[in-house]
């Protein structure tokens, strides 16, 4: 269901899964346990790239704040890459956006 790589520094982790376009209920816990695997093995630099993400609800934000808290307290960042404008006003309109770093490519 996901890609990871390291590229620049950054470990880098995608949803690659056939007809997966969503963050959300049902995908989440599968995210956040590969998050922690990723975060447990002592990365500390990690983007969640959403080049194939058309909508995220608030299990899917919740689960990205809870990563990005554990990065923060090992001296980590979670950023956000290839995000659409959809997609990115969901995080403003929640409030989340200023925790996040975002990028436009790698």
């Amino acid at each position: 269901m996901f890609e990871v790589m390291e590229k620049d520094g950054f470990t880098i982790i995608r949803i690659v899964k056939k007809g997966v376009n969503s963050l959300d209920i049902n995908n989440i816990d599968t995210l956040k346990e590969k998050l922690d695997e990723i975060i447990s093995s002592g990365k500390t630099k990690v983007l969640v790239d959403f080049s194939n993400i058309t909508y995220v609800d608030s299990s899917g934000l919740g689960g990205l704040m809870d990563a990005m808290k554990k990065l923060k307290e090992k001296g980590g960042e979670l950023g956000i890459l290839s995000i659409s404008k959809d997609v990115l006003e969901v995080f403003a309109a929640t409030k989340v956006a200023q925790f996040f770093k975002f990028y436009k490519s790698i």
